[in-house]
């Protein structure tokens, strides 16, 4: 009883975990940046 128990939490934290890969979801508050291809920040292109 004990291991099903333990399969069952294991399938849902995993579950959680690929839909936070899949979603782009992070631990850490990171944000990247969203800026268009070929944009630098901070250069003034003269």
């Amino acid at each position: 009883m004990l291991y099903r128990g333990y399969l069952i939490s294991g399938i849902l934290v995993l579950a959680l975990f690929a839909t936070a890969q899949y979603r782009g979801w992070s631990v850490f508050s990171v944000s990247e940046a969203k800026t268009p291809p070929g944009a630098t920040r901070g250069v003034d292109h003269k």
